[in-house]
């Protein structure tokens, strides 16, 4: 009794606060004060708000499919600018396969808008709701609420319902746009117990848990329900934050996980598993240790025509791995699991993520290697949460290799990297090793150092007012991997890259030096263009790096709250040559200068010999990882490097 008060004094105290502020939590009411505002008090900024979003959670029992699970949601969002008028097409996802299906039911929409003091409703119309297929199990549910604009205040409400439950739908509390107020209610039954993971927050404004009294009967079960409510208030919008591996690790939101079935005749099954066994699973799963067995048998077939005798362990590794990507294709699909049967993946040389990475690492064990696969979280799919063992938040696998003790991660999936540096979409802390009974885990991090380097020659030509300049890109890395893509055999796309990226006009023919058979080597291309010379009627201005140094900050917040992800460590070195004209002579250079402190290192060195200035430039991060807490030093330290690569050298007539 004295909880249940303490909870109505509290909601108490949390609806009037939002009637104080004059916003509607009940669907159908809006007003006047939503359909009057033209900003959010608290995000200036804000192209629209959610007022509320409310889901509600809870299981019905069918007669022919047995227990249904429920998701109702009802959200009201308000649209302050014209940009937020996309946050009024609606999509949402549902699942097919087989005779189990997701579906959609009782979709409601309605646009408010206020003319000439009246408050117009336009109802949604079903024509304006479209289905799109994502994938051959995915469809998408596409709304287009009618007379949108800005100051309209939009309502929707649908229920899905889904006989897969054992991932419930996450609810995210937050969004790109603020939120003033969001609930879910789950309604558990006794049958089905779930763990709950709470992401991006540490604690919610509202929380309750209390037995429902009313008896409940389906087919030969009675039973009662449990509420649970929870509960998150003025939620900021989450911004685009650069250098994070996905926003899924931040977004405050809660994920529900089926932990265990307690059958109504007696006995339990779980579902929580703990990852000695869930790589037991993958280990006899035919899509996946299964696959990579019927993959070694085949090596037996293959291996003899790549000559591996003669090679050291490594050599043999890069063999086999360059063996893969010169002969198979991804299709682009993600998973750790094979999407086709071997024998089909031989056939048609294309396949997903696991189709490639799982036949490497078969092929890899048939030569006596010691190779195994590593499943993993892209970046985009979130960190795994090691505490809560369940094979879904894993969605891609690599293969790990160990020679003389050093592990190399690969994936067979990206011809134009070398072969162990793994896809950035892969660089996600940690992986698991799939090996029987164990839990081991490998660190992804990629250690090596990349490099850009821009090389520039300058020839200063006054009587046409103009530079022209001949330059060289070096890229080591990820920086050359990042030139083969652009380049991929065609010289026009150089170009492109250099008009989009630099605002370079290329003049004549683009050299380029690209080893296709050794990645690790550096990429190069060469290339010449002009750019306009800034002068006076007796002096020179000229900008020793002309337009290819670092101009923009990539440190732009004012407050950082998440830790700095650089994905690896990287450096930019820049040499330029400057040609002194006769005729002038030097009436200003920048001077030497060295930045170093703990975050990153930069040095500037300029000299004058043979009538011709020659200035280096560059600089380095410490480290690939940084703490919120460097942020400021980091946004500080490049705002300085950028001043400095700015500096324009001065010529004065003679």
């Amino acid at each position: 009794m004295k909880k249940t008060l303490v909870l109505f004094l509290f909601l108490s105290i949390f609806i009037t606060t939002y009637a104080q502020e004059n916003f509607s939590m009940e669907y159908g009411k809006v007003t006047n004060y939503e359909m009057t505002m033209t900003e959010y008090s608290k995000d200036a900024d804000a192209e629209a708000l959610v007022v509320y979003d409310m889901g509600e959670y809870f299981f019905q029992g069918d007669d022919r499919r047995g227990f249904i699970l429920y998701m109702k949601r009802k959200t009201k969002i308000k649209i302050l600018k014209p940009a937020g008028i996309e946050y009024a097409n609606i999509e949402i996802p549902y699942y097919i396969e087989g005779n189990d299906w997701e579906e959609i039911h009782e979709i409601e929409a309605t646009t408010y808008n206020a003319e000439n003091g009246q408050l117009i409703k336009t109802v949604l119309d079903n024509k304006n709701i479209y289905e799109e297929k994502a994938t051959n199990n995915v469809r998408v549910k596409k709304i287009a609420l009618p007379n949108v604009r800005e100051g309209s205040v939009i309502e929707i409400s649908y229920i899905l319902t889904t006989p897969y439950f054992v991932h419930m739908r996450q609810w995210d509390f937050q969004r790109k746009i603020p939120v003033v107020y969001s609930k879910l209610k789950y309604k558990a039954i006794p049958y089905y117990e779930y763990v709950y993971i709470a992401k991006g927050t540490d604690k919610f404004d509202e929380f309750d848990s209390k037995a429902l009294l009313q008896d409940i009967r389906f087919g030969n079960l009675l039973y009662k329900e449990m509420e649970y409510t929870f509960g998150m208030k003025d939620l900021p919008a989450f911004k685009d934050e650069e250098f994070i591996t996905s926003e899924e690790d931040y977004i405050a939101s809660l994920n529900f996980q089926l932990s265990k079935i307690h059958y109504p005749g007696g006995g339990n099954k779980e579902y929580m598993s703990t990852w000695p066994e869930i790589c037991d699973e993958y280990l006899k799963n035919d899509d996946f240790g299964k696959y990579v067995k019927n993959a070694e048998k085949e090596g037996k077939k293959i291996l003899p025509s790549l000559n591996l005798e003669n090679k050291t362990p490594l050599e043999q590794v890069q063999a086999i791995t360059e063996y893969v990507k010169s002969n198979y294709n991804w299709n682009g699909m993600y998973g750790k699991y094979a999407e086709i049967k071997l024998s089909d993946f031989l056939k048609q040389k294309k396949g997903n993520v696991g189709n490639l990475n799982l036949f490497l690492t078969g092929l890899l064990k048939s030569a006596g290697i010691d190779a195994h696969p590593v499943a993993l979280s892209t970046r985009k799919n979130g960190i795994i949460r090691k505490s809560y063992p369940f094979s879904k938040f894993l969605n891609y696998v690599v293969t790990q290799v160990t020679i003389d003790g050093r592990p190399y991660f690969i994936d067979a999936t990206e011809p134009l990297l070398y072969f162990s540096d793994l896809p950035i979409r892969c660089i996600n802390v940690e992986g698991l090793v799939v090996k029987p009974k164990s839990e081991e885990w490998a660190e992804l991090i990629q250690r090596s150092i990349s490099f850009d380097q821009k090389e520039i020659s300058l020839k200063i030509v006054p009587e046409g007012n103009k530079i022209e300049a001949n330059s060289r890109f070096i890229g080591q890395g990820y920086d050359a991997y990042y030139y083969r893509t652009a380049y991929l055999g065609k010289k026009e796309n150089l170009v492109n890259y250099l008009k989009k990226n630099h605002n370079i006009d290329v003049i004549g023919d683009i050299d380029v030096t690209a080893d296709k058979d050794k990645l690790n080597r550096p990429f190069h291309f060469s290339f010449s263009y002009t750019t306009n010379l800034e002068s006076t009627p007796d002096k020179l201005f000229i900008h020793p790096f002309a337009n290819l140094s670092i101009s923009d900050n990539p440190f732009k917040q004012t407050e950082r709250r998440l830790f700095v992800d650089m994905m690896y460590v990287r450096r930019s070195n820049y040499k330029s040559k400057i040609e002194i004209p006769q005729g002038y002579k030097i009436e200003y250079m920048p001077q030497v200068q060295t930045i170093d402190n703990s975050v990153i290192r930069m040095d500037y060195l300029i000299q004058n010999e043979n009538n011709q200035i020659v200035i280096t430039a560059g600089y380095s991060y410490k480290k690939n990882i940084y703490s919120a807490s460097d942020y400021n030093e980091l946004k500080m330290s490049f705002a300085e490097i950028i001043k400095k690569m700015e500096e324009l050298v001065v010529l004065v007539k003679e």
